[in-house]
């Protein structure tokens, strides 16, 4: 309770740092809570979603504009505050971006270029999760707690596009989540030379807790997790194409057995 007593209401809505001592770090009661719940939450929507088609996307709808308004109402507080500049409380995180580019693709039913859209939705939400700094504050504010809610919709909202069969992942657009890598990098440097001191999308310094190449630029140990995630994103699209095609040659084996016994029939 001393640790609620110790900051005003104010310092609660627009802290984004720590207001106590730390709840353990990484690999933290917490920590391992959150992850749970996060990677069991997934897994429920999607059998939800695939079962309830129509709820899967109202649902998204509602949790898109979730995802929009509260993003909105955060650059409006920051802002307003005065605890950062307008450019700053710009959208320049990955998240950040894709809490407002996502809705924005499903609000005007925009599926041309939606794959890196989708999967950098859902691996950012996730990994966001895994390492995030979250677990070494004492208390969470308001704004972390908003983010946190954030990247709990995320892979919420992809559930709701792939398992309601509203989109379809095909390997043949996958050259697109590079090149949207790429222009993401482009525009999160843009704003580390407009912000002093910032690290949008982690491109000054290492976003991750760990770099699996001591010594080397840490650019590296991202090129090794984006290719473990997109693998991991391929994976599944590979699956369905598998049973698309199986499908097909029975419905074709079907379909010339037919065709076989009325062709026997008519010559009898």
């Amino acid at each position: 309770m001393n640790r609620f007593l110790a900051f005003s209401f104010y310092d609660w809505l627009i802290e984004t740092g720590d207001l106590g001592t730390g709840l353990g770090g990484l690999w933290s009661p917490l920590h391992i809570c959150l992850m749970v719940l996060l990677f069991s939450w997934i897994v429920v929507c999607f059998f939800i979603f695939r079962k309830y088609k129509n709820f899967a996307l109202k649902a998204t709808y509602v949790c898109c504009w979730i995802m929009l308004i509260s993003r909105i109402f955060r650059m409006i507080l920051l802002i307003v505050t005065g605890k950062t500049s307008f450019i700053g409380a710009m959208p320049w995180h990955l998240c950040h971006i894709m809490a407002i580019v996502f809705p924005l693709f499903y609000f005007t039913k925009t599926k041309k270029f939606f794959l890196p859209i989708v999967c950098v939705t859902l691996f950012g939400g996730i990994l966001t999760f895994v390492f995030g700094d979250y677990y070494c504050y004492g208390v969470l504010s308001f704004l972390q707690i908003e983010s946190l809610l954030l990247h709990f919709l995320m892979p919420t909202v992809v559930m709701g596009v792939i398992a309601s069969g509203y989109f379809e992942i095909k390997l043949e657009d996958f050259w697109q989540i590079p090149l949207f890598l790429l222009m993401l990098a482009g525009y999160a440097e843009i704003g580390n030379n407009l912000v002093e001191g910032a690290n949008f999308l982690f491109l000054r310094e290492n976003g991750l807790p760990f770099n699996l190449f001591p010594g080397a630029h840490f650019f590296f140990t991202y090129l090794v997790l984006l290719a473990i995630l997109t693998v991991i994103f391929t994976i599944p699209a590979i699956v369905s194409i598998v049973i698309k095609r199986e499908k097909i040659k029975k419905y074709r084996a079907i379909v010339r057995q037919s065709v076989a016994k009325k062709e026997d029939n008519v010559l009898k």
